[in-house]
């Protein structure tokens, strides 16, 4: 019997470097470079080291060099606001998966 597909967008198994910025909840403000496990067009699952509250909200950042011949900024990182809706125990895993939906989709279903 399988199981049928709830998600709305298809998760895309990619490992990306990102940096997360938010602040913990301890209330001290972090940036953490860290990495994705997958990622869709309304969230990301990313692990992280940091003690973070359900529901607190991140910026997730990709540095990302642009080529000159795209008119942009040499340093411009593409930057997702977001908010955390699942965590992984942090007592079972200090490195833990954290699941956080973007506030605004990354595009559009045609």
């Amino acid at each position: 019997m399988s199981i049928p597909e709830r998600r709305e967008y298809y998760r895309l198994p990619i490992r990306v470097p990102i940096f997360i910025k938010g602040i913990n909840k301890n209330g001290d403000e972090f940036l953490e470079l860290t990495h994705t496990v997958n990622v869709s067009a309304s969230g990301a699952c990313l692990i992280s080291r940091q003690d973070l509250a359900h529901s607190a909200d991140l910026l997730v950042s990709i540095p990302a060099p642009v080529s000159g011949d795209a008119g942009l900024p040499q340093d411009q990182d593409f930057r997702f606001p977001a908010k955390v809706i699942r965590l992984e125990s942090v007592i079972t895993n200090p490195k833990r998966r954290v699941s956080v939906r973007f506030t605004k989709l990354l595009y559009e279903r045609p």
